[in-house]
């Protein structure tokens, strides 16, 4: 049986509006600028920042280059083409005419961008970023070999594990290998809140995917990423640019990915220290949304 109000719109025969699609539709009519002195986007770049808190609307399309060249380091080059792509307003027609939009992206260098929504917002806020990352995820669609297709989606393995992390790719990178196991070992209960202060010293959860930058604006248990997982002893030197070698780094395992795919691991987004209002010990008791056995598919 449906809600009372589902039950109600069906007799009367009107149209049923999902209540977190009305949200986000309502959500859509304004920008706000609230969520930049949250977690995780106050690790977003200092300039890229105080551009877009000095708009007092939507920025327009065209204004997404801008965005982008004033993040230190993305207008660099890698001895050829600029390392950013452009970003355009989304036309249907030229997406297909240049055979769907990872060919568009590929062939042209311009990401069709749809005006005034927070989905492509973030995902010119991940070009900015992680332009490295974006590129290596869109190689792996275009160059797929259409004959290892999965019949059911039309796509292969690395081409699904590309479009999961493009949505929802975080990289957590830890000087303390047992963080990274325990994690593996869904230990989300000992890593998140009996073990926080050793979290906050040794280790940093960078959100890749625009899909889940998006969720965070109204944030629901049940919001996880999925996360390659990496040991970096120096993580101390590393913190001032961790953008960067999060990019890079995250850039070259996602190129191996058509020879070998590699684990991505379930995060509870919600359960990050500080990435959550509400979080208290008792949350960490839900098992609903911190699972102590395997999810089904945690490497999609």
């Amino acid at each position: 049986m449906g809600s009372w109000t589902t039950r109600q719109a069906r007799a009367e025969k009107v149209p049923v509006v999902h209540f977190a699609r009305l949200k986000r539709q309502q959500r859509d009519l304004r920008f706000d600028v609230e969520w930049l002195d949250t977690e995780p986007f106050v690790d977003f770049a200092p300039e890229f920042k105080a551009r877009v808190r000095h708009s007092s609307d939507w920025p327009p399309v065209e204004a997404y280059d801008e965005l982008v060249s004033v993040v230190r380091g993305v207008a660099a080059s890698w001895g050829g083409p600029a390392l950013t792509p452009r970003f355009v307003p989304f036309d249907r027609d030229a997406v297909r005419e240049a055979g769907g939009y990872e060919a568009h992206v590929a062939r042209c260098r311009a990401v069709p961008t749809r005006p005034k929504n927070w989905h492509d917002f973030f995902n010119m806020a991940a070009w900015a970023h992680f332009p490295r990352v974006r590129w290596a995820l869109n190689g792996i669609h275009i160059r797929a070999v259409k004959a290892e297709a999965d019949p059911r989606n039309g796509r292969t393995p690395a081409q699904n594990r590309a479009a999961h992390f493009d949505e929802s790719g975080m990289v957590v990178v830890s000087s303390d290998a047992s963080v990274l196991t325990e994690l593996q070992g869904l230990q989300f209960k000992r890593v998140f809140w009996q073990r926080r202060e050793t979290l906050a010293r040794t280790t940093r959860f960078v959100l890749v995917g625009h899909g889940s930058m998006e969720s965070l604006l109204t944030p629901h248990l049940g919001l996880a990423a999925k996360a390659l997982l990496v040991h970096e002893p120096d993580i101390g030197e590393r913190t001032d640019r961790m953008h960067e070698f999060v990019d890079e780094l995250a850039a070259a395992r996602i190129e191996e990915w058509p020879q070998r795919l590699e684990p991505l691991y379930p995060i509870p987004m919600l359960g990050i220290p500080g990435w959550y209002a509400k979080q208290c010990e008792a949350l960490y008791d839900d098992t609903r949304y911190f699972p102590t056995r395997r999810w089904r598919e945690h490497s999609a």
